[in-house]
């Protein structure tokens, strides 16, 4: 990353070693870090499914599949709507995070 032309320009002007880190390779490479931190914390919340129910515990997970297995349809889909409100909370929240990471993200 350091051995992009733009951290190069960067260098050639005379910004100083500090800056050209800071402000023009880590500002590129964290979009990507970002980004897979979000898809992380989104199978982090679906995990917990798998995790409630292997140490049963109490909570979301649980509740999802205790309704699986009684076949109510109402709570299954209460639990479904939140959690991929949840999701699609979170990928806003990413995608509000692009821009403030880097000001040429726009969305038009």
């Amino acid at each position: 990353m350091l051995g992009q032309d733009f951290v190069r320009t960067a260098r050639a002007k005379g910004v100083a070693d500090r800056a050209v880190v800071y402000k023009h390779a880590l500002r590129n490479a964290l979009i990507p870090v970002v980004a897979m931190a979000g898809t992380q914390f989104v199978y982090l919340i679906g995990g917990a499914v798998i995790i409630e129910e292997v140490f049963a515990l109490p909570g979301m997970g649980r509740l999802v599949v205790n309704a699986i297995y009684q076949r109510d349809y109402t709570t299954i889909q209460g639990a479904v709507l939140l959690l991929t409100s949840g999701a699609v909370l979170v990928n806003l929240a990413l995608d509000l995070l692009y821009h403030l990471i880097d000001r040429r993200i726009l969305y038009a």
